[in-house]
Formats: C-alpha cells, sequence, structure tokens
C-alpha cells in the first residue's frame, strides 16, 4: 500500500523559497512528502489547496500554511526552545523578523531574478534542473508550453540586463551588511545560535552560490553560461558566501545524512 503522511509540501522543487520550508521541515526530522511541479504547472494546484499561485504550501492534516516564512513561524510549534528559530525575547525576535524579511524580499527577488535571466534560453538545462522529482507529464509539456511560460516569467519578473545588474547591486550592498554582522557576532548573523534570519540568507542567496546539499542537484559553476560564472566567484568569495556554504556543509548536511 502506499505510504501516507499527514505532512506534504507543495513546491517547484528549485525555487529557494520551498528550500527554506523543507529545510524547517527537516531539521524538525518531521516526515513529510514533497509534491513537486513544474513553474506554472503547480497553479491548479495550489489554487485548489490554499487560493493562491504562491509555493512553497504546507498541508498538515487539516491546516493550510502557505509562504515560506509563514510555514517557518507555524513549524516553531513543534520544536524546543533550543530548536527554535524565532527567539522568544520580542527585541530579538523583531531583528531576526527584519532581517528574514529583507533577505526574502530583495536577496531572493534579486537572486532569482539572475538565474532566469542566465538559463532563460537553456530549456534542456533549465527542465533537467527545475524538473528534479516533478512528474514526467509537466516535463514532456514545457518545451511545448516554453513560449506561453517565458512570456510569464518576462511579465512577472522583468529580467532585462539592466534589472539584474541593479538587482546585483542590492544584493552587494547587503551582503556588506551580512559579512560585518559576521565579524561583530563570529558564528551566526546575530548571536550564537542559528536563525530564521540564518536560513533565510542561506536559501535567498543559494540561486548566486550554487552550493551543494541543497534540496535539489543545482548546477556546478562550470556548468553555467560563461557570463554567469564571475558572479557566482565573486559571492563565493565574502565572508557571507563562505559562512553560507558552511552552513550548507554543517546544518543542512547533517540533517540529510
Amino acid at each position: 500500500m502506499p505510504r501516507k503522511y499527514s505532512v506534504r509540501l507543495i513546491t517547484i522543487p528549485m525555487s529557494h523559497y520551498c528550500e527554506k520550508a523543507r529545510w524547517g521541515l527537516e531539521r524538525l526530522d518531521i516526515d513529510y512528502f514533497e509534491e513537486r511541479h513544474l513553474q506554472v504547472f503547480h497553479y491548479p494546484r495550489t489554487y485548489w489547496v490554499s487560493g493562491g499561485p504562491n509555493v512553497p504550501v504546507l498541508i498538515d492534516k487539516q491546516t493550510v500554511v502557505h509562504d515560506s516564512t509563514a510555514i517557518l513561524k507555524y513549524l516553531d510549534r513543534y520544536a524546543s526552545i533550543d530548536q527554535q528559530l524565532y527567539p522568544q525575547d520580542s527585541e530579538h525576535r523583531s531583528r531576526v523578523e527584519s532581517l528574514e524579511d529583507l533577505f526574502d524580499d530583495v536577496v531572493g527577488v534579486e537572486s532569482r531574478r539572475w538565474i532566469y535571466y542566465h538559463f532563460r534560453n537553456k530549456l534542456t538545462q533549465a527542465i533537467r534542473t527545475a524538473g528534479q522529482g516533478a512528474p514526467w507529464s509537466e516535463k514532456l509539456l514545457m518545451p511545448a508550453l516554453y513560449p506561453i511560460f517565458f512570456l510569464l516569467i518576462n511579465k512577472l519578473l522583468k529580467p532585462t540586463s539592466n534589472n539584474v545588474e541593479n538587482g546585483l547591486n542590492k544584493v552587494r550592498d547587503i551582503v556588506k551588511t551580512t559579512d560585518a554582522l559576521l565579524l561583530k557576532n563570529n558564528t551566526h548573523l546575530l548571536d550564537d545560535r542559528f536563525s530564521a534570519a540564518d536560513l533565510s540568507l542561506a536559501c535567498m542567496l543559494a540561486p548566486l552560490l550554487l552550493p551543494r546539499n541543497y534540496g535539489i542537484r543545482l548546477p556546478e559553476p562550470d556548468e553555467l553560461p560563461e557570463a554567469a560564472k564571475p558572479v557566482v566567484d565573486e559571492f563565493r568569495n565574502t565572508a557571507t558566501g563562505e559562512y553560507v556554504l558552511q552552513l550548507y556543509e554543517t546544518e543542512r548536511l547533517s540533517i540529510k545524512s
């Protein structure tokens, strides 16, 4: 008989927002089923379940939670005090939430725009990466529907060269701030505990760092278009980039292994 799961997570497998929810579930050792879809193909499912277009969507018995931050906050109820991603102290919690919002709203948006810009004409490679674990029917249909998908992405993300470069400059400014925080606090962004801010930074920067131990296999740097490689090298050679890659080798790998 097929195994039954009380917790399901609807995702686009390559999405760094979905990685954030995956990481949150797995660090608490919560048994769940990940329902993966290619971009656009997820719409019927998410509208049916949550009434909106966005992933990730968490289904926990009768409870439906969408948005990666809302999912992390929901999961904190299952965590011990030592595992909680949001501090109980209100001032400290506010600092964590402010950084988390900054990473989600700027770093996540701009790293996504950057990766779509560089893979917009790499259909085969894009499907190979984005389609890991997605239904075969979606992967077979994507080439035929790609012109529509491309138009939708252009409308939503506006991945022009100017927008991409301006977005990278915003991320560079934020990385200078996180570099300084890491220098000040030594171990994590805000104190000696891993928090939602650290987890969100790691996920939102992932498209620009291509870490191993991500929830799916990301391309290796040498598999990137030539124009994209210097950007990955640049961010990997920052204190923040080194910190995030270390998190994927320690915090993330220890969960997955």
